[in-house]
């Protein structure tokens, strides 16, 4: 049982290490991840410490603050050489470098698959960060959710084509007015409809995104006919880096931070988020956002 403090003590030792790191360019981005999750615990049980009457030494929000500013000058240093590479590799697969060997060709995929799966990531971690450490920015301004949709569309339907799956946006007019940050909303809306794409299998998959009134607010679903969830699978939903026990899910490399991060972006925006699902008949998400009055 770790002395009052510890967890907090703990916490700084391993955030400055990873501080000296990135002076250094030498952050491992595949360890990144359990690195960050490991510091967040730290600082979590410091700040249960806290709350229960423990003498915690020093301001566990500061390290918060901390953490979160070294992820944001970090993932700035590591998403340059990683875009880099892509671009690279998108210029040697270009029809202008002549014509490659098939296993030249295997070989530059490769490499673009991961650098994109890196940069997603990286992009992954910092959102989960910023979300837990209250440094994500909110920019709310009168918006239609016809505009939000259209940002998810634009970002998903190259998924819904490359995955081979069907995906629909049925937007009636009449819809609240919002005063949101239609950014984050779409962000959010995209790691629920990635998640629904990924997760159904293609031969007859429907993935439908829709929008409706009810006293005032606007109702968004997000429904597909996919594997679905148990009630334990359900139970554990928005835990960071859960991912369900299924061959489907586990057939695609996720950093299981999406679905945290929608939770934490909704919240942050005002809205509930919540979900119905059985086990091979599908999932639906509902966001409840309030109008304008």
């Amino acid at each position: 049982m770790p002395m009052p403090g510890d967890a907090l003590e703990q916490a700084r030792a391993m955030l400055n290490e990873l501080t000296e790191a990135a002076r250094k360019g030498q952050i491992v981005p595949v360890r990144l991840t359990g690195q960050l999750e490991a510091i967040q615990q730290m600082l979590e049980q410091a700040g249960t410490e806290s709350a229960s009457g423990g003498e915690v030494s020093g301001d566990v929000e500061s390290y918060r603050t901390e953490l979160a500013s070294l992820l944001s000058h970090g993932f700035h240093d590591l998403r340059l050489p990683l875009t880099n590479i892509r671009g690279y590799a998108d210029m040697l697969g270009s029809p202008a470098m002549g014509t490659l060997t098939d296993m030249q060709g295997q070989f530059v995929n490769t490499i673009r698959t991961n650098a994109r799966r890196m940069e997603g990531l990286l992009l992954d971690v910092s959102d989960i960060s910023k979300l837990r450490g209250g440094t994500l920015k909110v920019a709310p301004k009168m918006d239609m959710f016809k505009n939000i949709a259209l940002m998810t569309e634009k970002a998903m339907r190259p998924v819904a084509e490359e995955l081979g799956r069907t995906l629909e946006f049925d937007v009636p007019s009449g819809l609240p007015i919002l005063n949101t940050d239609g950014e984050l909303l779409a962000k959010a809306m995209n790691k629920l409809v990635e998640n629904a794409l990924r997760y159904t299998p293609a031969e007859g998959s429907l993935i439908r995104v829709g929008g409706q009134t009810e006293g005032g607010k606007l109702l968004i679903h997000i429904q597909d006919n996919g594997i679905g969830m148990t009630p334990e699978e359900l139970a554990q939903l928005g835990t960071p880096y859960f991912r369900a026990d299924n061959d489907l899910v586990l057939s695609y490399k996720g950093s299981g931070l999406g679905i945290p991060i929608a939770y934490g972006l909704i919240e942050l925006l005002g809205g509930i988020v919540s979900v119905e699902s059985q086990p091979e008949q599908g999932t639906t998400f509902t966001i409840r956002l309030a109008g304008m009055s």
